[in-house]
């Protein structure tokens, strides 16, 4: 049986790819379900905005820093991005309270 337990969204969410910040993505809502003994997080972008044309690609690893809501989707796996409009879809290995070293308020 599949369980649905919460959803999150964020309307502008940085993007952090070893270590460093690649990019913005903007309309994010990510779900944590439930399912044989394991909790899976997936979710959705309506738009993936980086400088770096290499880094805005399917199948990169990624984290995803709600910095509204102080958390982290870690270890984001980008399902697929569509073409002219960048939206997509990601699956997370999990999700964790955010780093201050992520948040625009830290020093």
């Amino acid at each position: 049986m599949i369980k649905i337990e919460r959803t999150c969204s964020s309307l502008k969410c940085d993007v952090v790819h070893k270590g460093e910040i690649i990019g913005k993505m903007e309309g994010v809502s990510v779900t944590q379900w439930f399912l044989k003994n394991h909790y899976n997080y997936t979710g959705a972008f309506s738009r993936f905005v980086t400088e770096n044309p290499e880094l805005s690609r399917s199948g990169i690893k990624v984290d995803i820093v709600f910095n509204d809501r102080k958390i982290v989707a870690k270890d984001a796996c980008i399902g697929w991005i569509r073409g002219p409009s960048k939206n997509g879809t990601f699956s997370a290995k999990s999700i964790e309270y955010a780093d201050k070293q992520f948040t625009p308020e830290s020093p």
